[in-house]
């Protein structure tokens, strides 16, 4: 069956989304729904772009509340509209969990995509180690986008590991790196991600996203996670991005 493309201008999340059952999710029984499928990705962002611009941006600037438990989850419209130049796309996955973990990133410039990396294979990983090598990777390309004077974001879709990075740290760093609890997890991963953050926090947004919710750049960063797994790639190697990113998206998801 060929690859479509929803769009959801009206719905319970505006956006993109790849699959049927994630975007039946969003209008089912939702009044005043609105949605269409396309068969290219190229149709269905220019559809949504330009029937959606004015929601897109209504969206952004009235962001929903927070339950301060965690960081505040963003719809496909809210990362289209975040007018960062370089939007970079951390994923982690693992099979089965624990298992054989592999992490991806994808990385757009002015809105298209520059770049897709995929690797660091683990045979005896977790989806949080993943997930934090994925957003270690992402951190480390957000310091040369900022070097070169671009604004940045980034988008992951573990609360865990964006946590464990920009709020969590922070206390267990002053406890001596000790929690109440027992040792914490995945220190040697944990660390290093978040002293890099510490230096560039005040340039970088990290920002949570739902995975298969629709956002391309998390679709994307998924398949190379998986691809890491499959091809068994020890470094973070780059994958040579087709002119079509169809053939990409029809890549096996996590």
């Amino acid at each position: 069956m060929a690859q479509k493309f929803y769009v959801v201008w009206e719905g319970r999340e505006r956006g993109i989304f790849t699959d049927w059952n994630h975007c039946k999710a969003q209008i089912d029984k939702f009044a005043g729904a609105r949605y269409k499928s396309y068969p290219t990705r190229s149709e269905a962002e220019a559809a949504f772009r330009g029937s959606s611009e004015a929601a897109v941006r209504k969206a952004a600037s009235a962001p929903r509340k927070s339950s301060g438990k965690g960081p505040r989850t963003h719809t496909a419209a809210e990362v289209v509209a975040l007018p960062a130049q370089t939007k970079i796309f951390a994923d982690g996955g693992c099979e089965p969990n624990p298992g054989k973990a592999g992490s991806g990133v994808a990385v757009y410039r002015d809105g298209q995509v520059a770049e897709l990396w995929y690797g660091l294979y683990n045979p005896k990983g977790t989806n949080n180690t993943a997930e934090l090598h994925a957003l270690h990777q992402a951190l480390l390309m957000a310091e040369g986008e900022i070097a070169r004077k671009a604004t940045v974001a980034i988008f992951c879709d573990s609360k865990y590991a964006i946590q464990c990075v920009t709020q969590w740290a922070a206390n267990w760093e002053k406890k001596g790196w000790k929690k109440p609890g027992g040792d914490i997890k995945n220190l040697d991963l944990i660390q290093p991600a978040y002293a890099l953050y510490t230096k560039l926090k005040k340039s970088v947004q990290v920002l949570h996203v739902n995975g298969h919710a629709g956002v391309e750049g998390n679709e994307l960063a998924d398949r190379m996670s998986i691809h890491g797994i499959e091809t068994r790639e020890e470094t973070f190697a780059r994958f040579e991005t087709p002119e079509s990113l169809d053939a990409v998206l029809a890549m096996r998801k996590g």
